[in-house]
């Protein structure tokens, strides 16, 4: 039982993670741990033991495609949900508009806490599904729930994790294909005004989905380095 008081959920003082959970496993179940523990610990939050087991046990009660949301109040209070994800998320196209990257003053982005209101409104004015945040030299960081990967002459850009982005476990697992399927990789976002073969936006939940329409203007939707690689996750 959660108190209402909790002042972890009424001030968004939380941290979370959301897990991809396919016929009882969880795929990058310790990368998505390690980042809920560096994440706690920038928040000044005690994780406690056993989530992972938590987590394992909960998923062991699902069947097909769902996803476990786990949350840390910073009174310690932790809650564990499981849900079925649409069978149509995965891969689907999305619109999306760009929108300035700014950096918080207390902490770093690469820690994923609970205070997001901003990015959910920014995503309702524009009125798309996704919001891709460019930073001051008009290069793409990342989603407001998701990375970034640009197609460019056949590579693919992703902005660099160096703690001002959050460093996300579908990015990496997107990348480590990439090199194994002998595709060049560029650490570096690619500039928002493009052009690019393709953009992608990658989550758990998503793998990657192609952006079809960016500020009103239409996009490829697949191009082949991005069709292989999702192919191959």
């Amino acid at each position: 039982m959660i108190p209402a008081t909790d002042v972890g959920w009424q001030r968004g003082w939380t941290v979370f993670e959301t897990l991809r959970v396919v016929d009882g496993g969880i795929p990058l179940l310790e990368e998505h741990v390690e980042r809920l523990a560096k994440s706690a610990e920038a928040m000044r939050i005690r994780l406690a033991d056993g989530i992972a087991d938590e987590a394992r046990q909960l998923a062991g009660l699902a069947s097909g495609e769902s996803r476990i949301r786990i949350t840390v109040s910073g009174t310690g209070h932790r809650v564990l949900t499981i849900e079925p994800v649409p069978p149509d998320r995965r891969g689907a196209p999305i619109r999306a508009a760009t929108g300035p990257w700014v950096a918080d003053p207390f902490l770093a982005g690469s820690v994923k806490h609970g205070s997001r209101a901003g990015w959910v409104v920014a995503v309702l004015k524009a009125g798309v599904d996704e919001v891709l945040l460019v930073d001051g030299d008009g290069r793409f960081t990342e989603g407001t729930t998701s990375g970034i990967l640009a197609v460019v002459d056949g590579r693919i850009h992703t902005a660099p994790h160096d703690d001002r982005i959050l460093q996300s476990t579908t990015v990496c697992d997107a990348l480590r294909v990439a090199e194994q399927l002998g595709f060049a990789v560029v650490r570096e976002g690619a500039l928002a005004g493009g052009p690019f073969d393709a953009l992608y936006i990658a989550s758990a939940t998503r793998g990657l989905s192609p952006v079809v329409e960016l500020d009103g203007r239409p996009l490829p939707a697949w191009d082949p380095v991005g069709r292989a690689v999702f192919e191959a996750m």
